[in-house]
């Protein structure tokens, strides 16, 4: 080995080096070894922590003599290589949770998927451009979204609930069969003070309670060590703003991305005042109406006069009813002031610093105002159920407050996620609001209707209300369909995720995910409590069968249905695709260490050849293409999914139990209670050996934007990446540089921030080379928007490599306002294919025959990032490499030769002679130094 010549510490002037390359890893979660090309012992970090650093390799690999080959791990003469890391942050976390337990914790985060897919869906809808200063417009959708977010954890309080006080509380202590209820735990709930059943429900009831706090702390422990760090940067991209300035600026180029658009401390709260709500009111529901006959289902409610029990004057449960009707206004007023946290921020420069100081203030003091009363109602009704707890369960044996909730919730969220697929698409949100409300309203009046007896049939009056809710549902699709084709933008939708229904797909993705975990949850534990035999290894006594809320039974019938028709539609896209090898287009590979086999420019007169090659190496590269090319279908494959969940929850909230799922239900809930034991063994093995979050490349996918949905939401990870990445390449540019003596603290910071600007705007002998691979080129994009200099448009001194990225192909077309081709200035991208061998065949000849779809008409002068990266001499600062072996690599630009985009290298490394090279292995090709030599010479200054 050698030493490095850039081993230097980060106190130290690299005096010997000008260019710094600083390599940012994606989704793999390379390590920082690996991305620097020497052994674990040969490195050291300088500056970070466990979660994520700066890493820099302290001796370099010895040359070999017999090989002229040049080493990818050494960098050139005159470059500092560095590697930054930042996977553990999305990956780990539970800080001082720790004390609940690793299971826990674990638990708590597969929870929090759901909420993720939401803060997604957020960033899906139209961003409206925005006034530089820091305000925040949320576009069309805002509300509802968050609204749909508040849903969301009211659905896991019911599923909560669910087993608490309906499986354990209403049904085990009320003589149905539960041989695995731990013989602690009944005799805990029926000792002498806790024997009645008011008394044993309010105990029982902070189980959902607790389990939406441990959400809500798991949540915020782990982002407070984020969000603090991207302050800084926000208080420099309000300095770098001037009157020069565009008048509307790009989402991602303003400091209100960053700071105004997360949702806050406000929101958290009323959240929880809602979980509390909601509870207070499921109690006080089953303690008014356990003991009347007719009470317990939506058939019989109205025709029992229960209606008149709750009105009714006099008798001992008053205080119940007023609790609930206060808890039912209290969730009324936690959605209004979600709706109002959601308002447009319309004021600007010092008037708008002092808005938002004064209305955080505010919206603060009435969270907790809320939250606090809702505490108290909440204690009110508990401490009620202990005096005054001595009531009959119903005859139903279910707790009533849980018969309705999870239908009525799962209906609202529904409706929201259908009038979300018409936000991007134009079609007016007050309309869809409307007709969805319709739609919803008689469709619940329809499923009151259902049969109770088994083997009922609807009435007639029944189907009425089915059909009037259907034409209102069929309007609002047929309005998504033809309101573009109306106003002339179809093929602007062609050029966006899932044909610009993106927002709803994410919604109903999410909202699949919650239904699914819930799920999991209450029909697991209906399992679990049933099977076995009692503590005592006596004979478990005869008794009802448990029976679980309507919603969660139902849907976990539907999911089987949902999965085989999945599975189905995958298996009939991969077989027709595997039946023929077809000759996919590659980019050229110049320099490369081998040449490219089987190589196609262009797909000649349309048609794609079939390959017929005998040569075993090449037929195994097209196959390896064709491999890729299967993993390119996902975007559909997910609209699917999405679309078979609405089915699904549309037939679980509809059908009645007795009328149709009677006869699947004997063996689907114990399959799905199977599923969800392996869940936790799998979870629980996770927790003992890696302690990485549950499906950890999820985290890497949802949490790269700042948690603007739900409150609960993962941290988002680039809140402390950006900031560090641009103090670094800050620091590099102005290393050399010292404040002259005598300056005040103030006067310090002016004088930094000025040579800061100097550096971004002007020559300078050192230079920052970002090199990122995959995810990482969405968070260096995110950075280079942060680096602008406020006195012109474009950025001196930095270049960006990429390569393996989805730029352009997934992160431009599902986050048009964010890395589409307004902001980014790369062509558009056409939606994949499934009939086609190749899924991007219809962009390959727009590609080629240059045909593209045009982007929209700019609306704004903000600057593009080809324009912040373009150089004095016209040429772009930006070079991409991207190969037809990567499952998640594509061009940039387009499939025909551009000065941007490369092919890479389709064989690995020299040491393995016939490894196929996807997704890793782009810095060790000679395409990457290439490219690096190329940026060197683009960004040389002369040395002073």
């Amino acid at each position: 080995m050698t030493d490095s010549a850039t081993a230097g510490g980060a106190d130290e002037k690299p005096k010997p080096n000008h260019i710094l390359e600083l390599r940012i890893h994606g989704i793999k979660n390379t390590p920082p070894a690996e991305m620097l090309g020497v052994d674990k012992s040969d490195l050291r970090q300088y500056q970070g922590d466990e979660n994520g650093g700066f890493w820099l390799a302290t001796r370099l690999p010895e040359p070999d003599p017999d090989d002229d080959t040049p080493n990818p791990a050494v960098p050139p003469p005159d470059v500092r290589r560095e590697a930054y890391s930042w996977g553990a942050m999305a990956r780990y976390g539970g800080g001082a949770l720790v004390i609940i337990g690793q299971f826990f914790v674990q638990i708590a985060w597969l929870l929090l998927l759901p909420f993720g897919l939401t803060n997604s869906a957020y960033w899906t809808r139209r961003i409206p451009n925005q006034n530089a200063g820091g305000e925040w417009r949320g576009g069309v959708g805002v509300t509802s979204l968050r609204v749909f977010a508040l849903g969301l954890t009211l659905l896991y309080v019911c599923a909560l609930g669910s087993v608490s006080l309906d499986l354990i509380g209403t049904q085990c202590l009320g003589g149905a069969a539960c041989p695995a209820l731990p013989s602690g735990v009944l005799d805990f709930l029926t000792s002498g003070f806790l024997a009645e059943r008011g008394r044993q429900l309010a105990v029982l009831s902070l189980v959902p309670i607790g389990g939406v706090i441990v959400l809500y702390l798991v949540s915020h422990s782990a982002r407070t060590r984020y969000e603090a760090g991207i302050f800084n940067t926000v208080r420099r991209m309000r300095n770098a703003d001037t009157p020069k300035r565009a008048t509307e600026r790009r989402p991602l180029s303003v400091e209100g991305f960053w700071q105004q658009s997360r949702v806050g401390s406000p929101t958290e709260w009323l959240h929880l005042s809602g979980a509390f709500c909601l509870i207070a009111l499921l109690l006080v529901w089953d303690r008014v109406f356990a003991g009347a006959p007719g009470c317990g289902e939506l058939q019989s409610f109205g025709p029992s006069g229960c209606v008149a029990r709750l009105l009714g004057p006099g008798g001992d449960l008053w205080y119940f009813t007023a609790a609930g009707v206060v808890a039912a206004a209290g969730i009324v007023w936690i959605v209004v002031r979600i709706v109002r946290s959601s308002d447009t921020v319309n004021h600007s420069g010092e008037r708008l610093a002092a808005f938002l100081r004064d209305e955080q203030r505010r919206r603060e003091t009435v969270a907790a105002i809320t939250l606090a009363a809702s505490v108290v109602l909440y204690v009110l009704v508990l401490v009620a159920l202990f005096v005054n707890g001595a009531y009959h369960r119903s005859p139903s044996f279910a707790f009533l407050g849980l018969v309705s909730a999870p239908s009525i919730i799962l209906g609202a969220l529904v409706a929201i996620c259908i009038s979300a697929l018409g936000w991007r698409r134009g079609v007016p949100h007050v309309l869809s609001i409307a007709l969805m409300t319709v739609s919803g309203l008689t469709f619940l009046i329809g499923v009151s209707m259902n049969p109770a007896r088994l083997g009922g049939q609807p009435g007639a009056l029944q189907w009425v209300y089915y059909l009037v809710a259907a034409l209102f549902l069929a309007a609002q699709l047929v309005l998504v369909g033809v309101w573009p084709r109306i106003h002339g933008t179809r093929e602007r939708y062609r050029t966006e995720g899932w044909a610009g229904m993106g927002p709803g797909v994410w919604m109903l993705l999410s909202l699949g995910a919650a239904m699914l975990l819930s799920t999991l949850l209450v029909l697991g534990v209906q399992s679990w409590l049933g099977s076995g035999t009692p503590a005592c290894g006596c004979v478990a006594p005869v008794g009802r069968a448990l029976d679980a809320p309507i919603a969660f039974s139902n849907f976990g019938d539907v999911v089987p249905l949902i999965a085989v028709l999945l599975l189905l539609f995958v298996a009939g896209i991969v077989v027709l695709r595997m039946l023929w090898v077809p000759k996919l287009t590659t980019p050229p590979t110049p320099g490369g260490s081998r040449p490219l086999l089987e190589p196609v420019e262009e797909y000649k007169d349309g048609v794609i050849e079939r390959g017929r090659t005998t040569d075993r190496l090449a037929m195994r590269m097209l196959r390896a293409r064709r491999f890729a090319a299967l993993f390119h279908r996902g975007e559909p494959i997910l609209g699917v999914l999405a679309g078979l969940f609405a089915v699904g929850f549309v037939a679980a909230l509809a059908v009645s139990k007795t009328q149709f799922f009677a006869w699947i239900d004997g063996f689907v809930a114990p399959a799905l209670g199977l599923i969800a034991v392996s869940a936790v063994v799998l979870i629980a093995e996770n927790a003992i050996t890696t302690k990485e979050r549950p499906i950890g490349v999820m985290w890497d996918l949802m949490c790269f934007l700042p948690r603007a949905g739900h409150p609960f939401g993962p941290p988002c990870y680039a809140e402390r990446v950006v900031p560090e990445l641009r103090d670094r390449v800050v620091d590099w540019l102005t290393h050399d540089l010292k404040p002259p003596p005598g300056l005040s603290i103030a006067e310090q910071l002016a004088w930094k921030e000025q040579q800061e600007e100097d550096a971004l705007s002007h020559e300078r002998p050192f230079s920052v080379i970002l090199s990122a691979h995959s995810l990482g080129a969405v968070l260096a994009v995110s950075c280079l928007f942060t680096l602008r200099p406020s006195q012109q448009d474009q950025l001196r001194n930095v270049g960006l490599l990429t390569y393996g990225t989805q730029l352009r192909t997934y992160f431009g077309r599902f986050f048009p306002e964010l890395f589409g081709p307004g902001p980014l200035g790369t062509p558009t991208q056409l939606t994949p294919s499934l009939r086609r061998a190749d899924p991007w065949f219809t962009q390959v000849q727009a590609d080629h025959g240059g045909t593209d779809v045009p982007p929209p008409p700019a609306d704004t002068a903000d600057p593009t990032l080809v324009g912040l990266l373009t150089q004095p001499n016209g040429e772009i600062a930006w070079f991409n490499l991207w190969r037809r072996t990567d499952y998640l690599g594509f061009p940039v630009f387009s499939h025909r030769a551009n000065p941007v985009d490369g092919g890479a290298d389709e064989f690995g490394p020299p040491r393995y002679l016939v490894k196929v090279a996807t997704h890793p292995d782009y810095q060790s090709t000679p395409q990457y130094t290439a490219n690096l030599t190329r940026m060197i010479t683009l960004l040389s200054h002369p040395r002073k």
